[in-house]
């Protein structure tokens, strides 16, 4: 399971994408981190955000994206504990 979040601010989009996928999800501390992926993921951009340039903080490194008809579309290959994405 995936817990998304976004986030919008002045010329540019934050996605928090944090993993609950474990054994014991619900009780803590996690013992095990289990990686999940890939997420195809498509957001509608608003009229500030040209939707340049996505880019995984915590993975850090670019990623390949399309924006076509207003929308940005991208994957985000693999998840362990939490993924960040800056969308310009």
């Amino acid at each position: 399971m995936i817990d998304c979040h976004l986030y919008h601010q002045p010329g540019r989009l934050i996605v928090h994408l944090v993993n609950l996928t474990n054994s014991a999800t619900w009780r803590a501390p996690v013992h095990e981190l289990i990686s999940v992926g890939p997420f195809k993921v498509a957001i509608k951009l608003p009229a500030d955000v040209p939707g340049k340039g996505p880019r995984l903080l915590v993975a850090e490194k670019a990623i390949i994206s399309s924006v076509k008809d207003g929308w940005i579309s991208f994957e985000v290959n693999s998840i362990l504990d939490h993924e960040v994405v800056v969308i310009g």
